[in-house]
């Protein structure tokens, strides 16, 4: 090969070389600006994470901090009625938040009806006047302030006006969250209301029998009825995610509301015995049973508080009676229920035991005693061994005279044996008779389990918090069910529907439970309606069973109320097919 071929040979290697150099220069060049980008890329999504990282937290600890503000005077409004100093207390709570910059509360005046209190927290601000609203919240303009109905039964009460500092991706967390505070204020005002047109009902009930009858029946619906909201959502949030601190909040709502529970009860049976309202339902029962129940109740008691709890049952006891075996119950709980009061150390031993044909109950205990002085007017209503404003011991004082009233009732005698610092003996002598009825075959059938999730069921129930209580229930039993507001709206459903068992609230709005259900029977429908109500005499029950319902679940219902229930006719429903 001569030079020349050569030096052309090199030429084109040199121009190769030369071509893939700057290929690869612009492959270099073209990864550098993609590896720039990525990175770019990576490094402004990290900032917008870290930004809406950031922004969650802050609504995040605005909405706990608003939750346990609404828990807290939640339980204060429970505990005191609505006033304005507790109302400003809320709103310089409210105020204290970062994100808003001050709260005004128009207000209808707690103690005149016709005027206006103005309520105000947080920095001085130009607020627009407040304006009767079709809807339930409206914001301003410039979307700084938020202004929230406050509405009564039927009128609007007033405007809750919140002047923010914050950004519009919050603003429908922020309507939600401080709706529930316009709902609690104006809950509060309702409850207030109900309780002053209570007072009102029972001063005019005074001069006749008729109105203290229905005063009675109403004012046991109207406190039963938010009970059973109260304990049922109570009894279902247990079975929820919560932390300590909640859990420690659950219990107090739960001992707090068995604590409203005891106090209505025990109100509505001193009104039911002034009115000659307090019967007794005698059906066959088992000893046995109350005393495990006891059992179960105060041993837990006697543990917390460091004493010893003995229950002694006689062999000689039948194991079936007849009686009412509730009030028996609430006389021993009663019973026992002071002895553990008013013991501090030492023991509380309980007697079942059967004497001249009668039962007998003997509560003994290591405690305090009570003066002779002090024990002729025991029993009498409202009256306590210690009545004065620092007692050491809380109560209402119509515990023992209710009980006195219940065994008179049932033909018993109460004795008591007590000195100071002695300790004390109560001693319950009822004659019951015994029955012939095979209780522990009945016993065997209730606790063999029918598969109620098989069933479908019909709700007809007004309040809403109680029909979020009850569809939860169920739903905890497997069950769905369809609801409806009233006695009109389940005939029209019940037309086009099919279904095994119809939960009838009694009152309610257009069409109540007992219309609707002698209605439905002479149209000739036989399917069970069992009765949801919180009433609790016997004038109501026997209006139930008149109309034609086959069962009552009372108001505060629990699960296991239910449960029992649906079990019962679940298996009433399998034998008829």
């Amino acid at each position: 090969m001569d030079l020349e071929q050569q030096i052309v040979l090199l030429k084109k290697k040199v121009a190769r070389e030369k071509a893939c150099r700057k290929s690869a220069e612009q492959l270099l060049e073209d990864k550098s600006n993609e590896l720039f980008l990525a990175k770019k890329m990576v490094e402004d999504t990290l900032v917008h994470v870290q930004q809406q990282a950031e922004q969650d937290m802050a609504l995040l600890t605005f909405k706990t901090y608003l939750d346990s503000i609404l828990l807290d005077f939640s339980q204060l409004f429970l505990k005191n009625s609505v006033s304005a100093t507790l109302l400003q207390r809320l709103l310089n709570n409210l105020s204290h938040i970062d994100t808003i910059t001050a709260v005004q509360l128009n207000i209808q005046s707690i103690d005149a009806v016709d005027s206006i209190a103005v309520l105000h927290a947080g920095v001085r601000t130009q607020w627009q006047e407040p304006i009767e609203h079709s809807a339930s919240c409206y914001w301003s303009a410039d979307h700084r302030h938020l202004h929230i109905m406050i509405n009564g039964e039927d009128s609007q009460l007033g405007v809750l006006s919140v002047a923010l500092d914050t950004k519009l991706e919050w603003q429908q967390t922020i309507e939600k969250q401080l709706s529930l505070f316009s709902d609690m204020i104006s809950v509060a005002y309702q409850r207030k209301y109900l309780l002053d047109r209570t007072i009102l009902e029972m001063h005019r009930a005074e001069n006749s029998e008729k109105s203290t009858r229905d005063f009675v029946a109403m004012i046991n619906h109207e406190l039963r009825t938010p009970l059973n909201g109260l304990l049922g959502s109570a009894d279902l949030m247990d079975d929820t995610k919560i932390d300590k601190q909640q859990a420690r909040l659950l219990t107090t709502i739960h001992q707090s509301g068995e604590l409203l529970r005891v106090i209505i009860n025990d109100l509505l049976d001193f009104s039911k015995m002034s009115a000659g309202m307090l019967e007794l339902q005698i059906k066959p029962f088992d000893v046995v049973c109350i005393s495990r129940v006891i059992d179960d109740i105060f041993s837990v008691r006697a543990e917390e508080k460091g004493l010893a709890f003995e229950l002694f049952f006689s062999k000689q006891i039948p194991l079936e009676l007849l009686g009412d075996a509730e009030r028996i119950k609430q006389i021993l709980v009663n019973l026992i229920g002071n002895a553990m009061k008013f013991t501090s150390e030492g023991k509380v031993s309980v007697y079942f035991l059967w004497e001249n044909e009668q039962l007998v109950f003997n509560i003994v205990d290591t405690g305090c005693g009570i003066p002779l002085d002090k024990q002729s007017n025991l029993f009498e209503p409202f009256v306590q061994v210690d009545n004065s404003s620092n007692r050491k011991h809380e109560g209402t004082g119509l515990g023992l005279s209710i009980c006195l009233h219940l065994i008179k009732e049932m033909q018993g005698e109460l004795i008591l044996t007590s000195a100071l610092d002695k300790g004390s003996e109560f001693k319950v002598s009822l004659p019951l008779a015994i029955s012939a009825q095979n209780m522990h075959t009945t016993q065997v059938e209730e606790e063999m389990d029918y598969p109620i999730h098989e069933l479908t069921l019909l709700v007809v129930e007004d309040i809403k918090m109680n029909q979020v209580v009850i569809e939860m229930m169920l739903k905890k039993l497997g069950l769905n069910c369809d609801i409806y507001n009233n006695g009109k709206e389940a005939l029209r459903y019940l037309e086009e529907h099919t279904v095994d068992i119809v939960l009838m609230d009694c009152r309610m709005p257009i069409m109540d439970g007992f219309e609707a259900t002698r209605i439905l029977r002479q149209q000739g429908y036989t399917k069970p309606i069992i009765a949801l109500t919180a009433g609790t005499t016997n004038i109501e029950r026997e209006e139930c069973l008149a109309c034609g319902m086959d069962d009552i679940v009372n108001k505060p219902y629990q699960l296991k109320d239910l449960k029992k229930m649906l079990n019962h006719w679940g298996k009433q429903i399998s034998k008829s097919l």
